[in-house]
């Protein structure tokens, strides 16, 4: 008796069990006890910039910030002068 191996059922098994170990892998590294802790609530206050780069708030509220700022909200303004939307049609009933 010959036992001759079935090349694409050798293939489609191998994919299945690469598949099933992925989905395992991203199930187990995503569980709620792997994340890091959430950073402590930061009122937002205006004109003050929150850094959060250093893993802790720290708000500033220097001259550059300012800057920065007001080049981002000019910056904002400038691109939205020509956006519009225009009107959709009212559906019929």
């Amino acid at each position: 008796m010959v036992c001759r191996v079935n090349t694409r059922r050798t293939a489609s098994a191998l994919v299945a069990a690469a598949a099933t170990a992925a989905v395992l892998w991203a199930y187990v590294s995503h569980r709620p006890g792997s994340r890091p802790a959430a950073a402590p609530p930061v009122p937002i206050q205006d004109g003050r910039t929150i850094d959060f780069s250093g893993g802790s708030p720290v708000v500033s509220n220097s001259a550059a910030d300012k800057a920065a700022l007001e080049a981002g909200v000019k910056a904002i303004d400038e691109a939205e002068k020509g956006v519009t939307f225009p009107a959709q049609p009212t559906p019929a009933k």
